[in-house]
């Protein structure tokens, strides 16, 4: 993947040229621009490529990252909104500035200072959804894009049919799983956020059975912030993923904790519920 670096800090360009192939078997193309200007420079006069995916700090002398978001959409934008894929770096998480940059044309943000494992599922998810918008294939899957795709209301026939092996594998993969998985609704205005399923591991990291869990509110449950809560809903707005965030919540957490929240589409390319994961 070529991934192209803006920011006015060398030391900064210098890290992330670091962290983003540090353990990686395949190393990705890297390009550098210490401000807007020239990253545009750079790319119209085809002395770098078109990236793929594009890492920039919100705050730079000249040109803002917002700026700069919305400028290479207009001039170098494609069919899909995530060719090229924009994630902004800012030390200021509020909701107004994550809002603000999402509005501009960025795809994802990262919070300062960049932490290895997170810029790690950034790329990861990053890749994904590239790998789809470039295939140009049909419907994404679980795999294909970080998305996962059901059918709300199987045909009876379909039903009726021996349950596919892989559906099968998937099913107890995520039921089995070491990290607490949900599935929300997230219909209604406002969304409910309330649990139509929950595994094993998040029925034991709570009070409560598989069972109990069902029908409440994580974000009750987990005594998310207003802040929080308008971030998440940010994006689900949006029908985007959200990636490894980390929880903010009114109540004191024994360990810190980051969720990701994936996009269910059923027919119609409707997003109805969300599959959530926790990480410690």
């Amino acid at each position: 993947m070529h991934i192209l670096l803006i920011d006015d800090s060398s030391s900064t360009r210098s890290l992330l040229r670091t962290l983003i192939n540090s353990g990686q078997t395949v190393r990705h193309e890297i390009s550098e621009a210490a401000s807007g200007e020239e990253a545009l420079q750079k790319v119209g006069s085809g002395e770098i490529n078109l990236p793929n995916l594009i890492i920039m700090d919100i705050n730079m002398g000249g040109m803002s990252g917002y700026e700069l978001c919305r400028e290479f959409r207009l001039r170098h934008g494609t069919a899909s909104d995530v060719v090229p894929y924009i994630i902004i770096v800012t030390a200021n998480e509020g909701v107004d500035v994550i809002n603000q940059a999402l509005d501009s044309g960025a795809n994802d943000y990262m919070p300062k200072p960049v932490n290895v494992k997170i810029l790690q599922v950034r790329l990861r998810v990053a890749e994904r959804l590239l790998a789809h918008a470039q295939s140009g294939g049909g419907p994404p899957s679980a795999t294909s894009s970080g998305r996962i795709v059901v059918n709300p209301n199987p045909s009876p026939d379909a039903a009726a049919k021996e349950v596919d092996p892989r559906q099968g594998l998937i099913a107890s993969s995520i039921e089995y799983a070491d990290a607490p998985i949900t599935i929300l609704e997230v219909s209604g205005d406002p969304p409910s956020f309330n649990i139509v399923y929950a595994n094993s591991a998040m029925s034991s990291t709570t009070q409560y059975t598989q069972e109990e869990l069902a029908g409440k509110s994580l974000a009750e449950l987990e005594a998310w912030t207003p802040e929080f809560l308008a971030m998440v809903l940010s994006f689900i707005q949006r029908g985007a993923i959200v990636s490894y965030v980390p929880l903010w919540s009114a109540t004191r957490q024994a360990v810190p904790v980051h969720l990701s929240f994936y996009p269910i589409r059923g027919e119609n390319d409707q997003v109805s519920h969300y599959l959530v994961i926790h990480h410690f």
